[in-house]
């Protein structure tokens, strides 16, 4: 369902504009829903290697009220992982942005997925409401810069390639990379190459030649020496063992979700 403007009565049109303030104020709790205008929407989603789930909304919307909690817990499960916004189609100054988006009616969802060297056009996300399924449409959305290790003289062979540019190696035991892993090739692929390699495809010798014997298991290859990730899997941890591998070049600060 949507809220349209046509559908408030025209009596009511003073109320809801003394009242839009402290209505927008509350709509969304989450500080991670960032709220974005028309000036600033190009910069924070065209212009980020993020997929973005963005929310088009007014505040005077009773289903936009109704979407609040789902989607602050949107934002807060893919924290640094996909960009979450809402941007407000009352103001005037979002207006342009609202009409160059096709927006008709509240709430409207649109992801901007992402490609490697550029983003493609917004869509409309039509499914159901709810944070579990908002987010399952946004991880299987995420870009992904992740290539896939085969075989063992595929994985040993990547010592080679880290004699030039540092090699992200995640031994795992998932058919699929993970929304996590899928979020730090986005952050650091320009400086790191990323792979991913299957126990059950490479052997387990492959894996006791880097030292491990069970997964998941994540490694730096850079030059002869490997370096071996023992922390949580979290993504501020994750990201801050990354970062010495790679030149510092003013990147983005982003945050969370478990599990490689």
């Amino acid at each position: 369902m949507l809220c349209t403007a046509a559908r408030i009565p025209l009596v009511l049109v003073a109320l809801v504009l003394a009242l839009a303030t402290s209505a927008r104020a509350a709509l969304f709790r989450s500080p991670n829903v960032k709220s974005l205008s028309t000036k600033t929407f190009r910069k924070h989603v065209q212009g980020s290697d993020k997929l973005t789930v963005a929310a088009f909304t007014a505040p005077w919307c009773g289903y936009c009220k109704k979407l609040g909690p789902d989607f602050d817990k949107v934002a807060d499960s893919l924290k640094g992982l996909v960009n979450v916004v809402n941007v407000d189609c009352d103001q005037d100054e979002n207006k342009p942005l609202c009409g160059q988006e096709g927006i008709q009616g509240f709430p409207t969802l649109k992801v901007q997925p992402i490609f490697p060297g550029g983003s493609a056009p917004s869509r409309s996300y039509d499914g159901a409401r709810t944070a579990k399924d908002i987010i399952a449409a946004a991880t299987s959305s995420m870009p992904t810069f992740v290539k896939r290790a085969g075989t063992a003289s595929e994985v040993e062979a990547l010592r080679e390639k880290a004699a030039t540019k540092p090699v992200s190696l995640l031994f795992t035991s998932a058919g699929k990379v993970t929304p996590l892993y899928k979020a730090l090739s986005t952050d650091f692929y320009r400086g790191i190459d990323f792979y991913a390699a299957r126990d059950s495809k490479v052997g387990e010798e492959a894996m006791k030649a880097f030292g491990v014997d069970k997964t998941p298991a994540l490694l730096v290859l850079q030059g002869g020496e490997v370096t071996k990730y023992d922390g949580p899997l979290k993504y501020d941890k994750l990201r801050a063992f990354f970062e010495p591998f790679v030149k510092k070049k003013g990147g983005k600060r982003n945050a969370d979700h478990s599990e490689l």
